[in-house]
């Protein structure tokens, strides 16, 4: 008699050769995507955090997840995933209901915990880039909680890899794992977002390149922090359409751009945002190690 699995494949090859069907599998756990073949390695860590909110100033981490894993510098091939580094934290106030009821996770599961420091930080040495799906979002409480996390380069699996480019028109996680690599997850957990963030970057596009290669190459990039010093109050919704984030220790609207966007952009603050040629956004070129970071000093 066939096993359950058995049948299950066996329906899901007659769904997937029909046209009228798409089939999804489920995020697959695995140890390794490449096996040893020479290439110089190194090694990244992929991050996710679940927070009471979305404010890095105010509200506080609740679970944290850490993925270290090797990947080919030339290639952006993915090779050994090691263990994953799974915490939670109490923040020491409620838990708001609509997070909750996002993330499964509940006062009575964070009561009393503590991120383990030491782990992470032992990851962390180990790492030369942190990677996360809204770099922007996760280096913010990171950087907070976690200083060390400051000193590390960091990229961004969703900015940094030119999903539109290959036809997708949503850069979410959860989107991207459909599209992108037939898969499906529980989205909105820190460890299952870290899982599904390494498969994303190991997984083929199309056209047969890799987008931890595409990843790699946006994050050796000169860039540049563009701040919209002085905008008028009325152009914030402008300003956050295309990207910009609000530093309130600065009182600032800031975006980072890569060399060949700089002019453009400083084209686009002055013709929308001031509505003068003259304007003088602040520009300042900025070191690997600040991708992300929404500076305080």
């Amino acid at each position: 008699m066939p096993t359950d699995r058995v049948r299950s494949e066996s329906a899901a090859a007659v769904l997937a050769g029909d046209p009228d069907f798409l089939v999804l599998r489920r995020l697959p756990r695995v140890d390794r995507y490449a096996g040893p073949d020479g290439e110089t390695l190194k090694r990244a860590f992929f991050v996710d955090v679940e927070t009471t909110g979305l404010e890095a100033s105010s509200d506080a981490i609740i679970q944290f997840c850490g993925v270290p894993f090797d990947y080919a510098p030339a290639s952006g091939r993915v090779y050994g995933i090691h263990p994953a580094i799974t915490c939670y934290e109490d923040p020491g106030r409620p838990i708001p209901p609509f997070v909750v009821e996002k993330t499964g996770i509940t006062d009575a599961m964070v009561a009393g915990q503590r991120l383990d420091e030491a782990a992470i930080g032992a990851a962390l040495g180990s790492a030369v880039l942190v990677i996360a799906h809204n770099a922007a979002f996760d280096r913010g409480f990171l950087d907070r909680r976690l200083p060390a996390f400051a000193e590390k380069h960091w990229a961004c699996s969703q900015v940094d890899v030119p999903w539109a480019s290959h036809g997708y028109d949503s850069a979410k996680l959860e989107f991207l794992l459909y599209k992108h690599a037939r898969t499906f997850y529980e989205a909105h957990r820190a460890d299952e977002d870290c899982y599904a963030g390494i498969h994303l970057l190991a997984t083929p596009l199309a056209d047969g390149d890799l987008p931890m290669r595409l990843l790699l190459a946006s994050a050796r990039r000169t860039m540049w922090r563009v701040a919209a010093t002085a905008a008028p109050f009325e152009s914030k919704d402008l300003l956050k359409g295309r990207s910009y984030r609000w530093n309130a220790q600065k009182s600032v609207w800031w975006r980072d751009v890569a060399d060949g966007e700089k002019e453009e952009e400083l084209r686009w603050l002055r013709e929308t945002v001031y509505r003068r040629a003259d304007a003088t956004p602040l520009v300042e070129k900025i070191d690997p190690k600040r991708r992300f970071a929404n500076d305080r000093g």
